[in-house]
């Protein structure tokens, strides 16, 4: 069971001392529940301090009320609205700092970048007001004021600009980095591969956030751009508008995750069963996590301070000595140590899926994961882009219900019967190999439980990404 860290508490605990005393809306939400400030000093009197989120106190008070001193920081981004309506976030110096230092970590630490190396961040994020995009370009800056030898440029979701960056302008440099949300980098080092430039020249690290993808999707992408090392050659970022960037992906992870994808031993002591997590590394005196009914609760000194906040991502939390314990019972701690398991010790984050990004079919939830993985096939891979758009519809007067999947294809890949077909078969593999409640529906009900393939030409422009990230299913 996942224990409290104590030096993370003992932040969380004058997080709350100080918001107690100069947040107004904190102070007026610890009122109407009748907490005391003065009496919370243990863990225990934490734990009676109720539960926030967006509901309950962002929005049940005036913007002003929720900072320090009524003081609104410097930098504001929104969150992406995937879940509602788009909320507003500040942030300030200190929380640049954090996401300085976190990168540094990244780039040093796992890219093996030196200071003296002349290196080119492409940030490919959303530059509007969605914070990847701006908190990694700042994050890359604070880099360059901190001795770096690093310059950042920002075509953002423009795909022609970022293929123009790294035909004309990356080849000057001794290290690039391209940083994005995982589809859209796809589609843009595919298309510079269309375009002739000869990414495998560079010596080049991908930096991702936004999306969980497969140890298969990352072979293919550093397939493509001919990274060797596919421990160190990417790390992905588990980040929030809510509170910044809060962990990344290390070597050690990475190889715990990719063992876990064929172990069953492995993959039982996680708990898991329809998809494989994300698994990140975070700093437990940064952002104080805790598990309420398998949602993961933080209290961090964010722009905005909050304190046992809920933002209803899922997951499980594991302390550095319970994965190793898991690893050696597996026999594969040695391994992980090669990769800086003792050298990143650091609680893990097992981050799971939201049931706002699935699709519902039969009241049970299709995650992306579940098709995702079939599209990732090694019959299939080639033949697609790895974007897809899930739906379903009610038929009979409301009786049946089918399952819908538009599929774009890869670039000059021509629609095909047969192919539907094989696409149709490893999406369905992959559903009842890892959906259990997909598994007992399809015994259910059979053929109705089939996915319905649509075939879509590459460059449509439903599969574009327009703003922050793409949209895997449609209500």
């Amino acid at each position: 069971m996942f224990q409290i860290n104590p030096e993370g508490f003992k932040e969380a605990l004058k997080i709350f001392k100080e918001s107690a005393q100069t947040t107004p809306a904190y102070k007026s939400f610890l009122k109407k529940h009748k907490i005391n400030p003065a009496r919370v000093k243990s863990y225990s009197d934490f734990l009676k301090i109720p539960l926030t989120d967006k509901n309950n106190y962002l929005r049940a008070f005036d913007f002003t009320w929720l900072f320090p001193d009524k003081k609104i920081p410097a930098m504001i981004s929104a969150s992406s609205g995937s879940s509602g309506k788009p909320f507003y976030w500040p942030r300030g110096g200190q929380q640049e700092d954090v996401g300085g230092r976190l990168h540094e970590r990244i780039f040093r630490d796992i890219f093996g970048i030196k200071k003296e190396e002349r290196t080119l961040v492409i940030v490919c994020f959303s530059m509007g007001t969605w914070i990847a995009g701006t908190f990694t370009m700042s994050s890359a800056r604070w880099l360059a004021k901190h001795g770096y030898n690093i310059s950042v440029i920002t075509p953002s979701i423009e795909k022609e600009d970022a293929v123009n960056i790294l035909r004309d302008l990356a080849p000057i440099f001794d290290r690039v980095i391209l940083a994005g949300y995982p589809p859209f980098v796809r589609d843009v080092i595919e298309e510079a591969k269309a375009q002739r430039v000869d990414i495998k020249k560079f010596k080049l690290n991908l930096l991702l956030a936004g999306e969980n993808f497969s140890e298969k999707y990352r072979e293919i992408l550093h397939e493509v751009v001919g990274i060797k090392n596919n421990f160190s050659g990417s790390s992905s970022i588990y980040g929030t508008a809510d509170a910044g960037a809060v962990g990344h992906e290390t070597p050690a992870s990475i190889f715990i995750r990719k063992i876990a994808s064929g172990n069953k031993r492995l993959a039982l002591a996680f708990g898991l069963d329809s998809f494989m997590p994300t698994i990140v590394q975070y700093d437990p005196k940064q952002v104080f996590f805790e598990m309420v009914s398998d949602e993961m609760i933080f209290s961090s000194r964010s722009g905005i301070p909050l304190l046992r906040y809920n933002i209803h991502d899922t997951g499980k939390l594991m302390a550095h000595y319970e994965m190793r314990k898991i690893l050696k019972d597996c026999g594969i701690l040695e391994k992980a140590k090669k990769l800086g398991f003792e050298k990143w010790r650091a609680p893990f984050i097992l981050l799971g899926s939201r049931s706002d990004v699935a699709t519902t079919f039969y009241a049970l939830n299709i995650y992306p994961e579940n098709i995702k993985a079939g599209l990732e096939n090694k019959n299939v891979y080639r033949f697609v882009s790895g974007k897809f758009i899930a739906h379903s519809r009610l038929f009979n007067n409301g009786r049946d219900q089918k399952l819908f999947i538009e599929v774009e294809l890869a670039r000059k890949v021509k629609l095909s019967l047969n192919l539907a077909a094989k696409i149709r078969q490893s999406v369905f593999d992959s559903l009842t190999r890892l959906n259990m409640e997909y598994r007992k529906l399809h015994r259910s009900i059979g053929a109705k439980a089939l996915p319905n393939i649509i075939l879509i030409k590459f460059g449509d422009p439903r599969f574009a990404v327009k703003k922050a990230k793409h949209r895997w299913n449609k209500r």
